[in-house]
């Protein structure tokens, strides 16, 4: 009866890690795009539960890229004038 018990535990963690692999595909690719720690924030994105939380991080947060080239260039300009 144990076993049976431990195979439908095992079961259900399988499913949810696998039903979490898209989620952290796409934090993955997030990430990349938005300038941010990539391994961290995939390694998060597997998580069951905590990777939809993740994801509205994602949805809000800054592109730091685009954020680091804005900076470069007031820089630039403040140094023209």
């Amino acid at each position: 009866m144990s076993n049976s018990l431990a195979f439908v535990a095992y079961t259900q963690i399988a499913l949810l890690l696998l039903m979490s692999l898209p989620m952290a595909v796409t934090a993955f690719k997030l990430a990349r795009e938005k300038g941010r720690n990539v391994p961290l924030w995939t390694i998060i994105a597997c998580i069951p539960i905590l990777n939809f939380m993740c994801m509205w991080y994602f949805v809000g947060a800054v592109n730091l890229k685009t954020e680091r080239k804005l900076d470069e260039l007031l820089q630039r300009l403040n140094g023209q004038q």
